[in-house]
């Protein structure tokens, strides 16, 4: 065995131990393939992109050059700008390119997505495209266990215009690509390069160890899912030619199952202290109060019946095809690993400690 197939067997190995996926790949003759990658330097795009280069693949880039420009010294890179304007955007470099399977992992804009698609539906086999749980009808959040044949947000209601974008860009994608499409729907994504940091505040909550707000009573549910894991799902589903749409919304726990989490995986005895949420809604701690979310000062809590089914998403269709998740102590070790070596530059939570203590105070004088 020359130099490049011992480096490359490790690799191959050094994937295959944290991802079942790839063990699957490699005892099912394999074969590489070309593959074009919209975007890729942006937290989920990195990823995806390491899932693919460490599997074998032949990876492209096309993005701005604008953000990251350092990051995969050694993959081909194209610069092209997209627009929802056909006549605005460049795609020059792409004009007589030709790839075995295509990725957009970049815009939520139905335009720039159908724009794209248009060019390139005949220059590869299959595509992919990352959507959102969030392209589902906002009513459905109502329910536990959303599968992937719920309805869709129309394209004209009120609503958020993030969830608007996802749903219509998967309808005009499935017009424009038909059935050699892959449409895959996150839940809320954490890990390494996460700069939204919501993992990341109740991680080092945990970790000082000061007595910390815990919103609720602890049985309000919560879902996310590790990048890295929605990077080997469309890993696998190129390797193996799988076509459809997946929820990859991991499993759902209770939030007292959470927080456990958090100072399992730093070794804390944190103080968690359940207050409800009426005392917090009083304390003025909805982060909007119009719409009486939390979610700047508790990340992932959602206390409102009428939207928890989005940390209850249903993932099984992933699982049955054999998609598998990592614990949740390696999804936090890369969210403090980045703190600590200068990821975040900012002021993580509108909750100031100060802040937290007077809340704190005034509900123990409370309840004593």
């Amino acid at each position: 065995m020359n130099r490049r197939e011992l480096l490359k067997s490790s690799l191959l190995l050094a994937a295959a131990s944290q991802c079942p996926s790839f063990v699957a790949r490699a005892s099912a003759g394999f074969v590489p393939k070309r593959i074009l990658v919209l975007g890729g330097t942006q937290f989920v795009g990195p990823a995806v992109v390491d899932a693919l280069l460490a599997a074998g693949h032949t990876v492209t880039l096309l993005n701005r050059g604008v953000t990251s420009p350092e990051l995969f010294p050694h993959v081909e890179k194209l610069r092209g700008f997209r627009s929802a304007d056909p006549n605005d955007q460049n795609l020059s470099e792409l004009s007589h390119r030709h790839f075995d399977v295509i990725v957009d992992v970049w815009p939520n804009d139905p335009d720039v997505v159908a724009s794209a698609a248009t060019l390139l539906k005949d220059r590869g086999a299959h595509y992919l495209f990352v959507s959102s749980v969030g392209a589902y009808d906002h009513r459905e959040f109502a329910k536990a266990g959303v599968t992937e044949d719920a309805p869709m947000e129309p394209y004209d209601s009120s609503w958020r215009a993030y969830n608007r974008n996802k749903a219509e860009s998967e309808r005009r994608l499935h017009h424009i690509i038909g059935e050699r499409l892959t449409v895959v729907r996150p839940g809320p994504i954490a890990g390494h390069r996460d700069g939204g940091g919501d993992l990341l505040i109740w991680l080092l909550r945990a970790q000082d160890g000061r007595p910390h707000i815990a919103p609720g009573n602890g049985s309000d549910p919560v879902e996310f899912v590790d990048v890295k894991d929605v990077a080997a799902f469309l890993a696998t589903a190129i390797n193996r030619s799988i076509y459809g749409t997946y929820n990859l919304a991991g499993r759902s726990i209770s939030f007292r199952e959470f927080l456990a989490k958090c100072s399992d995986a730093t070794g804390s005895n944190a103080d968690f202290v359940w207050v409800p949420q009426q005392f917090l809604h009083k304390q003025g701690l909805e982060s909007n109060a119009v719409l009486h979310t939390f979610v700047g000062n508790f990340p992932y809590w959602e206390p409102d019946p009428g939207y928890q089914g989005l940390y209850r998403i249903s993932s099984e269709k992933a699982f049955r095809s054999g998609w598998a998740t990592r614990p949740f102590h390696e999804t936090a070790f890369d969210c403090l690993n980045d703190f600590y070596s200068g990821g975040f530059n900012e002021e993580l939570s509108p909750l100031s400690a100060l802040r937290e203590k007077e809340v704190l105070e005034q509900w123990m004088r409370r309840t004593s």
